[in-house]
């Protein structure tokens, strides 16, 4: 596989500055960088901060790493399909300033996070309010390159290709595409060949990670229940040749840095097995 192989911001110390960030994943055996805007004051602050496309884009320059997917996970904060108007109002605006940086800054994919609304405030009004606000969002991207995509979830809602197909089809729009987590899609039993597959041309980013059943998080490559060549050779048939994002998080710990070149070692190995 000729893909370019990326980390996700958050599996390195955000003590960091762009430049150690782009020289350790450079270091590490990685292409490029996944940035993250998730809902906390810093990141978040990012999408209304107007120096921040300007300092990322001078660090960019300095770099053969690249940027070319955000994941715009402050939707987990404001979901799209809240019932409380401000809230979804907040969700929405979150979306339409993150599409814009993406273009200034060349990232190609915002993904969102496929929740209408966390654990017991999920019904169906919630469900209807999601799709509504979808498509507002997607109508706004119209207008720009990047293309939208909602990430395969830990949540049966937006929890399979399968679901995320077929809002994509009953939007009808060119810019909302899939983002298939192959961890989060072990770790809900879906079938995660049959999912890609399902997904096809739809599939604008892919996310490397291994889960357990109902364990999505923090669980070392190869000791889970993802079988990495499976889903390599489905990546493979189904034509997909964007970056593929390896997943996990530091949080913050710079003694995780090492385990970065491991992760690397580990997919590549994988990946030169694949057509």
């Amino acid at each position: 596989m000729k893909n370019l192989l990326g980390i996700y911001e958050k599996a390195i110390s955000n003590h960091l500055s762009w430049d150690e960030k782009f020289a350790l994943a450079e270091a590490s055996g990685f292409d490029c960088i996944e940035l993250s805007v998730d809902a906390t004051k810093e990141r978040l602050g990012r999408l209304y901060d107007p120096s921040f496309a300007g300092t990322l884009k001078e660090a960019l320059r300095r770099t053969p790493v690249r940027i070319l997917t955000m994941a715009l996970t402050a939707n987990r904060g404001f979901p799209l399909g809240s019932e409380d108007p401000e809230i979804r109002k907040k969700a929405k605006e979150i979306v339409c300033r993150a599409i814009p940086l993406a273009e200034e800054t060349g990232i190609t994919v915002v993904h969102i996070a496929g929740y209408d609304e966390l654990g017991e405030k999920c019904n169906d009004e919630t469900k209807k309010l999601f799709r509504d606000s979808v498509e507002e969002v997607v109508r706004f991207a119209e207008a720009f390159a990047p293309q939208l995509a909602i990430e395969t979830m830990d949540a049966e809602f937006m929890g399979s290709c399968t679901n995320i197909l077929r809002l994509c089809r009953e939007i009808g729009s060119e810019k909302l595409r899939i983002y298939a987590d192959v961890g989060n899609l072990a770790g809900m039993g879906k079938n995660v060949a049959a999912e890609l597959e399902t997904g096809g041309e739809y599939i604008a980013g892919i996310h490397l990670k291994d889960s357990r059943p109902g364990v999505m998080r923090d669980v070392v490559f190869g000791e889970g229940i993802v079988d990495f060549e499976e889903a390599l050779g489905s990546i493979a048939r189904i034509g997909y040749r964007g970056p593929m994002i390896a997943e996990t998080w530091s949080y913050d710990d710079e003694a995780f840095h090492p385990y970065l070149k491991e992760i690397a070692s580990f997919l590549r190995c994988r990946m030169k097995d694949v057509p």
